[in-house]
This record gives structure tokens, C-alpha cells and sequence, in this order.
């Protein structure tokens, strides 16, 4: 645990760099080294459901029924969460509402308009940063199919999947990760229909 809070500790540190929004990311570039700590301590966790007043959470638990690592949260007040999640908060991913979604950490994240798939601002450390016509025509929130029944929804540049997204198989399972140039790449976790979680580790490998 205290390597998990240090690393959190280590992420929160690196969103403190003031720049130009020519130079700003949309969300943390998260170390690799962070991504595999956090696989390390949550990848024997079991995949399963809880009910709450917040809503329905699908994903990791742990022995104590802590929701701690790879899940999705689906909500009445805050729409679908899918992510990681420390202690029940999610630490990266996707919220999804009616129009909006918001993509990356709760310091750092962009968000996109739904209806139009458009990037309408990033949020960085309490400051609001509009984008330029440039990364306003390249950076979208989306959906692509594919001819084997597939659907992906989340981040594209220039029309590719890039950034935080999800992949819909045909046969019911989902997959959440990063996205590099359409293909998957580091750390994800693949949603069974059975309830499990599959954590996944991709370098350089098409998903169709």
C-alpha cells in the first residue's frame, strides 16, 4: 500500500508543470513503472459485482470488499466510470454522462461533447485551457465498428484510436486501456461476461 501512495503521490507531482496548450496532454502521461506497481498489487484481485446507493460497480475487489484496481461503475447521478480504482475512487480512466465525458485523473482530464465528438476544453491543477483549431480538428471522443462486430469508443487523433478507450467485443466482453496509433499498448483490463477481470499487457499488437 505505502508503494501505491507514493506512486499516487509521485502522478500528483507531475501535473504541477504550468504550459502552453500546444505542449499540454490531455491527461497525465502515466509512467509505466506506475501502471505495473499498480497491476502488482491489484492482479490477483477477483472480478465481481457490488450494489450500492451510488450504483452498480463491476470489476476488482478485494479480500477486505474494497474496490481496489480494474472496474466500471455504473451510476444514476454520475453516468459509467471505467478505470482504476483505489479505495472505491477512481484514480484514471473514463466518466461518461448524457453529454459529456471527462478522460483522465481528477486533476487532469479532458472533456469532450458527446453529440459532436468535439474536445471542448482540458482541465489541469484548477486551470481550464481551450483548445487551438489544430488540436480541436484532431482531438475527438468517439466511436469506430468494425466488420467482425466490434465496437470501440473513446479517444481518437486524426480519426485513430489514441488515448483512453473501449473496445466492445461481439461476444459481450469489454476492454479498457491506453491507445497509441490504433493499436492497444501497456496495461488493460478485459471485462468478462462471467464476471471476471483479465488484466492484459500489449507491446506492439493489433487488436483485430
Amino acid at each position: 500500500m505505502k508503494r501505491i501512495l507514493f506512486l499516487a503521490i509521485m502522478l500528483a507531482g507531475t501535473l504541477s508543470v504550468k504550459a502552453q496548450f500546444t505542449k499540454l496532454d490531455r491527461h497525465p502521461v502515466i509512467p509505466v513503472e506506475y501502471d505495473a506497481v499498480f497491476v502488482d498489487h491489484v492482479r490477483n484481485f477477483v472480478g465481481g459485482v457490488i450494489r450500492s446507493s451510488y450504483g452498480q460497480f463491476f470489476g476488482q475487489i478485494t479480500p477486505q470488499g474494497e474496490l481496489t484496481g480494474y472496474g466500471t461503475f455504473y451510476t444514476d447521478r454520475d453516468g459509467e466510470i471505467v478505470g482504476q480504482f483505489y479505495n472505491g475512487q477512481l484514480i484514471v480512466g473514463i466518466k461518461q454522462g448524457n453529454d459529456i465525458v471527462k478522460v483522465g485523473t481528477e486533476t487532469h482530464y479532458a472533456v469532450y461533447d458527446l453529440r459532436t465528438a468535439e474536445l471542448l476544453y482540458i482541465i489541469k491543477d484548477g486551470e481550464k485551457y481551450l483548445p487551438d483549431a489544430d488540436h480541436k480538428e484532431a482531438w475527438k471522443y468517439g466511436q469506430l465498428k468494425y466488420a467482425n462486430g466490434g465496437k470501440y469508443v473513446g479517444e481518437l487523433v486524426n480519426g485513430k484510436r489514441d488515448g483512453f478507450g473501449i473496445y466492445y467485443y461481439a461476444d459481450g466482453d469489454h476492454y479498457f486501456g491506453r491507445y497509441s496509433d490504433n493499436r492497444p499498448v501497456g496495461y488493460g483490463a478485459m471485462f468478462k461476461t462471467d464476471n471476471s477481470v483479465v488484466i492484459q499487457k500489449w507491446e506492439n499488437k493489433s487488436e483485430e
